[in-house]
């Protein structure tokens, strides 16, 4: 299996992911916000869970961060498992799912809404075992 060619958005999305991970979150929201139009215009559903999924770590509001988590969430339905796998997710679509459940968890108990964040974090962890094993993870 081939994997299909990148647009050129995911290696701003990996810079952008990149300087989150150095704290300058305001510098790598700056560089993928400008990507929004093009990419939600896109056909690449991968790519719009990687971007609205990255946005969302980068926001100084919770709010925020919750709007663009569960814009994550909702380009999933567009996301085939073929497509998750060609990207590199041995687990397919749902193999996203723990994380982006997790993350909704956390949006909405920093927001006071322990009801959803329950209800997100029980459904991250029935998707738990669409994981792959550490040893079928892409090197």
């Amino acid at each position: 299996m081939t994997t299909p060619p990148e647009s050129p958005a995911y290696a701003t999305i990996r810079e952008g992911i990149g300087l989150r991970e150095q704290g300058r979150s305001p510098e790598a929201k700056a560089l993928m916000e400008p990507l929004v139009g093009d990419v939600e215009s896109g056909v690449d559903a991968y790519a719009k869970v990687f971007l609205a999924h990255s946005l969302a770590d980068v926001q100084e509001r919770p709010e925020d961060e919750l709007a663009w988590d569960l814009r994550a969430l909702a380009f999933m339905d567009e996301l085939t498992d073929q497509q998750a796998i060609e990207r590199g997710n041995p687990g397919g679509k749902n193999a996203l799912l723990p994380s982006l459940h997790l993350n909704l968890a956390v949006d909405y108990r920093r927001l006071g809404d322990d009801a959803n964040a329950r209800r997100h974090f029980e459904l991250g962890q029935a998707h738990i075992n669409s994981l792959p094993d550490d040893d079928a993870s892409p090197r």
